[in-house]
């Protein structure tokens, strides 16, 4: 049986530097904490906990110490406030997300009504709304929330993880209600390249297994995009699998994995794969072991 993993499966740049700073951190001072979890992905951050840095969820209990921002960011007015108790700040935010903070403000003070196309509970358009003076920004899911609007002039920007498809129907339905319409396209590359090679794999295979926190938006996406095409299940980590899942497969099992999902993780979700198909001579101890779909050899 060939089991394969999408391209750019895994760490994305801006999780890849958060982590690092992390890890940094841990080595040169203990007492640091992170103010909401780094990423999500709840197996690092124990991780991170275990060397020493923990998760809080109010400025209250940074306590004067060293705390680091997630990746996600966080909003302006604590950031200020981290800023004036004089605590050492280490900002961690994903130089993606600070761009599209920076969008946010540059359009309003250009006159633009503000349009962000993103789940309005998710931590970074929390932050991200909050770069939007006055409380000006509307936060929409998808096109269909704009049927009773007009505008004059409407500048859009998007949650970097969401699928570009969704804010090219942003798009067009505002070039119908408004006069002047300005996107700034802030999902990130990286984004768009993994949800393309997923679903390309996803179309190849007869079972995909995704593997990344359950509260993570980029990796509920990736599984929406699999449960468009095959059977498709939503995993943390290897323990969550089920032999039974693997009897019907005859050729083609497909992986895939969020943008918080560390190395380790996708491994022992490989491994175990190989245990329940009779594979174990394949296991392997590494990530780039891992066998990439390539479309043009299928």
């Amino acid at each position: 049986m060939n089991v394969r993993i999408a391209k750019n499966s895994g760490f994305c740049f801006g999780v890849k530097r958060a982590i690092k700073i992390a890890m940094n951190a841990a080595e040169n001072d203990k007492n640091t904490v992170t103010l909401g979890p780094i990423i999500h992905n709840p197996q690092m951050v124990q991780k991170l906990k275990n060397q020493g840095i923990i998760s809080v969820d109010s400025l209250e209990e940074v306590k004067g110490r060293r705390v680091i921002i997630r990746s996600h960011g966080i909003e302006e007015d604590k950031k200020r406030k981290l800023l004036e108790k004089s605590a050492e700040v280490i900002d961690a935010t994903c130089p993606y997300v600070s761009k599209t903070q920076q969008h946010g403000a540059q359009l309003y003070n250009e006159g633009y009504k503000v349009i962000i196309f993103g789940d309005e509970n998710h931590p970074e358009v929390v932050a991200l709304k909050s770069y939007v003076p006055n409380n000006q920004a509307l936060v929409i899911s998808n096109e269909t929330e704009l049927e009773n609007f007009h505008f004059n002039k409407v500048g859009v920007i998007s949650q970097t993880t969401r699928k570009l498809s969704g804010l090219q129907k942003v798009v067009e339905k505002l070039l119908e209600i408004s006069a002047e319409v300005r996107v700034i396209n802030t999902i990130c590359n990286a984004t768009s390249v993994r949800q393309e090679a997923t679903a390309k794999l996803a179309k190849a295979s007869e079972l995909m297994i995704v593997i990344g926190g359950k509260n993570s938006s980029n990796t509920k996406m990736l599984a929406r995009i699999c449960n468009e095409h095959i059977k498709t299940f939503h995993i943390e980590t290897s323990d969550e699998i089920r032999k039974e899942w693997f009897d019907d497969i005859k050729e083609n099992l497909g992986i895939t994995a969020g943008a918080s999902t560390p190395d380790w993780i996708i491994v022992e979700v490989y491994n175990k794969i190989l245990e329940y198909i009779g594979d174990e001579e394949k296991q392997i101890e590494k990530f780039d072991d891992i066998p990439i779909f390539k479309e043009d050899k299928c």
